[in-house]
């Protein structure tokens, strides 16, 4: 048995799979190890995927995780994950080379993700050859959820943006200026606070205002992101994640703007990884 992981800042899915192409599918929290440690890493498989999966023999795991970007974090990852599965051969990946295999498998493109976090590859069909470098949410994140609801909810604080959104957040929110600024500042993990404002842009999809916002942040991702890539007027530029799969058509029309080519959009690379591990 194969058993697949994605694991976002937001959500994790796990896949456990047969020679047959019979899958489990399970859900759980997301996990990021620049923003938890091992042991919630360790309480997070064992109370949501280990007892689930015990006994039925995975030989192999692939891991494609948010923060697996360095060799520390890696390691985190696979060490824990050898706690549960010793037997097991284990590769642990970033979730940008899941979503670039997702997106493309063996064929060229720029795969990019657009979730809670955003970051974007150049994709040759093997290996990443071109990769801007995604600075997080305190200095970048382009595209992704959390720079949109920062960019909202800078213009709502700061009295900037339309009166009658304004008065929508606080109104949904149940908070005021000052309730707001403690969320940011003293709550923990204010990133998913700012993610979760990707929602209310997309309940209020048919204001202009919000469709200006969601504009404004894919036109930064491209200026930020795919125009840095050597083959960005002449590769495929495809898509994966939440906000992507949500604002689709205002993404197309950016990348229009900029005479990009739009290849496709999925919400999550699980169907397309296990499409890949089944015929690979």
């Amino acid at each position: 048995m194969i058993l697949l992981i994605d694991s976002g800042s937001t959500n994790t899915s796990f896949v456990l799979l047969g020679e047959d192409g019979h899958s489990e599918i399970y859900k759980s929290k997301g996990f990021n190890p620049y923003y938890y440690n091992k042991n919630e890493f360790y309480d997070l498989l064992r109370n949501e995927l280990y007892f689930k999966v015990k006994g039925k023999g995975v030989h192999q795991v692939f891991y494609y995780g948010s923060g697996c970007s360095s060799d520390a974090n890696c390691e985190l990852v696979e060490t824990t994950l050898t706690r549960f599965f010793p037997s097991a051969e284990i590769l642990v990946e970033h979730d940008l080379f899941g979503a670039a295999i997702a997106l493309f498998g063996r064929k060229r493109g720029i795969a990019c993700i657009l979730g809670t976090g955003s970051n974007s590859c150049l994709w040759d069909g093997e290996r990443i050859l071109e990769n801007v470098p995604s600075l997080g949410y305190m200095l970048g994140d382009e595209g992704s959820g959390t720079y949109l609801g920062k960019i909202m909810l800078t213009a709502i604080l700061s009295g900037e943006a339309n009166p009658e959104i304004a008065k929508a957040f606080y109104r949904e929110y149940k908070l005021s200026f000052s309730s707001s600024l403690e969320k940011i500042y003293r709550e923990p993990n204010p990133n998913l606070f700012f993610s979760s404002l990707s929602e209310f842009a997309h309940s209020h999809i048919d204001h202009s205002w919000c469709q200006d916002m969601i504009k404004r942040n894919f036109t930064d991702f491209v200026d930020k992101q795919v125009s840095k890539y050597s083959t960005c007027q002449t590769s495929p530029v495809s898509f994966i994640g939440s906000v992507a799969y949500h604002f689709q058509d205002l993404l197309k029309e950016v990348l229009d703007d900029n005479n990009i080519t739009f290849g496709k959009v999925m919400r999550n690379p699980m169907e397309g990884l296990i499409d890949y591990h089944l015929n690979n």
